[in-house]
C-alpha cells in the first residue's frame, strides 16, 4: 500500500516500484489506509509522515497494535520530505518504523521493499544493552527488567565485559564498579578512551555526592545505587539510551537554526540592498516586512513598523486602497510615476503592489522604485525640445524681421541722402520745385528731423543687432568648442536680456545699472559659446526678475521716492589656469535652504506658471558637466546673490558625448 497526499510523490513512488511486478494500492490520506486495512490484507506499507489528519505516526500504532489484517510485524516504509536527521530516526524508532528514507534518496525505495517483503521484523532491532555484573542474581534480576525493552547480553567481570563491548559495540553499558580482575572504573576508562559518547550506566552501592561527581567527570551518563527499583532501572536506562540522541538531535536542531538564520540574514541582505522600498503587509494590512529602502523612505525603523497597520505606520503613504484592491482581488495592481516629497525634495516612483498566495491570498508585496532620475530626463528632453522649436521659430522671425528691416535702414540713409543741400541733384530738384535748400535746411535744423533721423537709424541697428545675437545664439552649427572671448559673450547675454526682460516684463531693462569689470588679462577660452550665453543669459533673466520683485515691494511699502537702483555687476577674473565668470545683482537674495537647493531639478521660487525649475539645473549641468567647471552661489536675503562660473582655460576635451540638454 502507498500513502501519500502529495499525486506527484505517488507517481514518481510507484514508477520506481512498478519493476517489482507488485500489487500496488494507492491512497492519498491516513484514514483511507486504515479502511483498506480493515477490508484487506497488505503486505507492506510505504508511507509519507504528513498524510492528512491522521499521520504516520498514527497509523504506525495501528498497525503495531495488531488489530489489522497485516499483524503487527506488517513492515513500515516512510518516504518524507521532512526530515530532522535524529529527531525523524527517534520517533521512527519509536514507532516501529521499519526503515526511514528521505525522499531525495527514493531511488532505494525498491530494494528495501523488496528486504522487507523477505523478512518482516528487518529493521525493528532493539537497542542492545550489556550488563557487566559479577553476581548471577543481580545480573539476571537487572537482565528480568531490562529485556522487554532491550536485547539484554551479560558479563561476568571487567575484563570480559570489556571485550564484549568491543566486539558488540552496544547501545548502553550498565557497570558495576566492584569487579572482580578489572574494576568497573578501568573498564569506564577504557571505553571512554575509545569512544567518549558511549553510554554507561554505573551500578554503585556507594551514591554519595563524591561518588556520583568523580562518575560523571569520568565519563558516566548517569548512575543507579544498590539496591534500586525496577522502574528507576527502566527509567535510568531509557534516558541513558536517550542521551545520545538527544545530544545529537539538540545539534542537529542547533545547525538548522544556525543556517536557517544564516539564510534569513542573507535573504535580509538581499532585501535590504535592493534599490526598491519593499513592504509586506498580512491579510489585514499590518506589516511584516519593512526594508531599509523603506526605512530611509519613511523615516520609520523596521522594529517600529513590524506588526503594525500600514495605515498607521505610513499614514503619508497613498495606495492604501490599492493594496485593498490587491488583497480583495488577488491580481498585481501597478501605478506609474507617483508623486511624492522626500527630504524637502519632489521626487516621483513606479509603485507595483504583488499579492502573496497559499491557498488564499495572505498578503501582499509593495514594492516602490524610485523614477526621478528618469522623469527629470523625459522633463530635460522635453524641455530641450521646446528650446529647439523655439531656437528655429526665434531663427525664422529674426530672418524674417531682417530683410525689411535692411531695407528700413537703407532707406532712412537715402532720405538722408535727399535732404542734404550739398548734393547737386538734389538742389537741382528743389530748384524744379522752386524750393529754397537753404531754407529747408533751417527748417530741419529747428524741427530736430536729422536728429530724429538719426535716432530711427540708431534703433535700426539697434535692432539689427539683437537680430544678429539671436541669429547667433539659436545656430545649432555653434555648439562645438572654439576659442572664445567671455566678456563679449556677457556683452551680447545682455543685450538678449535686456530685450526679452522689457517685452515680457513691460519693465524696462536700460534702468538696470550695468557695471562691468573686466579682466583685462583674460585669454580666450576653449568653450561652447552657445551654451556658456546661455547660461549667462539664464543668470541675468533670474536676477533681473528678483530685482524687479525688491523695485515693486519697495514701493508697494514705501510712500515717496523709492531709493533703490537695481544693479548688475558682471566680472571676469584669471587666475591659476581657471576663468571666473561672476555674476552679481541686488535683489531679493536667498536664504541658505534656497541655496542649497537651487540646482535641483524643478526647484523653483516662482509661480506657477512662471517656471519650470530646470533653468539653474541645466546651467549647472551645462557648467559642470560639459565643460568641467565648477558653479557656485553665494546670497543674502534682501542683499543681493551672486553666482561664480569657473571653467578651466586648458580644456583640450573634445565636444562633450552628452552634449547640451538645450542643444
Amino acid at each position: 500500500m502507498l500513502v501519500n497526499s502529495v499525486l506527484d510523490d505517488r507517481v514518481q513512488l510507484r514508477r520506481l516500484l512498478e519493476p517489482l511486478n507488485l500489487h500496488i494500492t494507492e491512497v492519498a490520506s491516513g484514514l483511507e489506509a486504515i479502511e483498506t486495512l480493515q477490508r484487506a490484507t497488505v503486505d507492506l506499507v510505504v508511507t509519507a509522515i504528513a498524510i492528512g489528519e491522521f499521520d504516520s505516526w498514527r497509523l504506525a500504532r495501528f498497525i503495531r497494535s495488531g488489530i489489522c489484517r497485516g499483524g503487527r510485524t506488517l513492515p513500515i516504509i516512510i518516504v518524507t520530505r521532512i526530515w530532522c536527521e535524529r529527531i525523524t530516526e527517534i520517533t521512527a524508532r519509536d514507532f516501529g518504523i521499519n526503515h526511514l528514507l528521505a525522499f531525495e534518496d527514493r531511488q532505494r525505495l525498491p530494494a528495501l521493499v523488496q528486504s522487507c517483503l523477505k523478512s518482516p521484523t528487518e529493521g525493528l532491532g532493539r537497542r542492545r544493552v550489556l550488563v557487566v555484573e559479577d553476581h548471577e542474581d543481580n545480573a539476571r534480576l537487572v537482565k528480568k527488567i531490562l529485556q522487554p525493552r532491550f536485547d539484554v547480553e551479560l558479563a561476568g567481570d571487567g575484563k570480559s565485559g570489556l571485550k564484549a563491548w568491543q566486539e558488540g559495540r552496544h547501545d548502553l553499558v550498565l557497570l558495576d564498579i566492584m569487579l572482580p580482575g578489572m574494576s568497573g572504573t578501568t573498564v569506564l576508562d577504557r571505553i571512554m578512551k575509545i569512544n567518549p559518547g558511549q553510554p554507561v550506566v554505573i551500578m554503585t552501592a556507594h551514591g554519595t555526592m563524591d561518588v556520583a561527581k568523580n562518575l560523571m567527570v569520568s565519563g558516566a551518563a548517569d548512575f543507579v545505587t544498590k539496591p534500586f527499583r525496577a522502574d528507576e532501572l527502566r527509567t535510568v536506562c531509557e534516558l541513558a539510551t536517550r542521551r545520545e540522541d538527544y545530544i545529537v538531535s539538540n545539534a542537529q536542531v542547533a545547525d538548522r537554526m544556525d543556517r536557517l538564520q544564516q539564510l534569513r540574514n542573507l535573504l535580509g541582505n538581499i532585501i535590504d540592498s535592493m534599490p526598491s522600498v519593499l513592504v509586506g503587509v498580512d491579510q489585514s494590512g499590518y506589516v511584516t516586512l519593512w526594508n531599509q529602502g523603506a526605512e530611509q523612505l519613511s523615516g520609520i525603523t523596521a522594529a517600529a513598523a513590524q506588526g503594525r497597520p500600514l495605515d498607521e505606520v505610513w499614514p503619508d503613504f497613498s495606495e492604501m486602497d490599492e493594496v485593498r484592491l490587491s488583497l480583495a482581488e488577488g491580481d498585481i495592481r501597478k501605478r506609474s510615476t507617483v508623486p511624492h516629497q522626500h527630504g524637502g525634495k519632489n521626487c516621483y516612483c513606479d509603485i507595483t503592489i504583488y499579492p502573496l498566495f497559499e491557498s488564499d491570498v495572505v498578503g501582499a508585496v509593495i514594492r516602490l522604485d524610485d523614477v526621478t532620475e528618469r522623469v527629470l530626463m523625459e522633463e530635460r528632453i522635453v524641455q530641450s525640445e521646446k528650446m529647439v522649436s523655439l531656437g528655429q521659430l526665434a531663427a525664422g522671425m529674426a530672418h524674417e524681421v531682417n530683410n525689411p528691416l535692411a531695407g528700413v535702414l537703407q532707406n532712412i540713409q537715402v532720405v538722408r541722402n535727399r535732404l542734404s543741400e550739398h548734393l547737386a541733384a538734389n538742389r537741382a530738384a528743389a530748384e524744379a520745385a522752386d524750393l529754397d535748400m537753404t531754407s529747408l535746411s533751417h527748417y530741419l535744423q529747428s524741427r530736430d528731423v536729422n536728429t530724429l533721423l538719426d535716432a530711427v537709424m540708431e534703433s535700426g541697428k539697434r535692432v539689427a543687432q539683437l537680430i544678429e545675437n539671436m541669429l547667433s545664439f539659436s545656430r545649432r552649427e555653434d555648439s562645438s568648442r572654439i576659442s572664445s572671448d567671455l566678456a563679449g559673450l556677457i556683452d551680447k547675454s545682455v543685450e538678449l536680456a535686456a530685450s526679452n526682460f522689457s517685452l515680457q516684463r513691460k519693465f524696462d531693462f536700460r534702468f538696470v545699472e550695468i557695471q562691468r569689470e573686466y579682466d583685462k588679462g583674460l585669454p580666450l577660452i576653449n568653450c561652447n559659446p552657445v551654451q556658456i550665453q546661455q547660461v549667462i543669459l539664464n543668470l541675468l533673466m533670474n536676477g533681473a526678475h528678483a530685482m524687479e520683485e525688491k523695485l515693486q515691494k519697495l514701493r508697494a511699502t514705501t510712500s515717496g521716492v523709492v531709493d533703490y537702483q537695481p544693479r548688475f555687476v558682471l566680472r571676469t577674473r584669471y587666475a591659476n589656469q581657471t576663468a571666473t565668470i561672476e555674476i552679481e545683482d541686488n535683489g531679493t537674495g536667498m536664504n541658505e535652504e534656497t541655496q542649497r537647493r537651487v540646482f535641483e531639478p524643478f526647484f523653483t521660487t516662482k509661480k506657477v506658471g512662471e517656471g519650470t525649475g530646470l533653468g539653474l539645473s541645466i546651467c549647472y549641468f551645462i557648467i559642470t558637466k560639459n565643460h568641467r567647471g565648477t558653479m557656485r552661489v553665494d546670497s543674502v536675503p534682501n542683499v543681493g546673490t551672486k553666482f561664480s562660473l569657473d571653467l578651466p582655460v586648458k580644456n583640450d576635451l573634445s565636444q562633450s558625448s552628452v552634449g547640451s540638454v538645450l542643444d
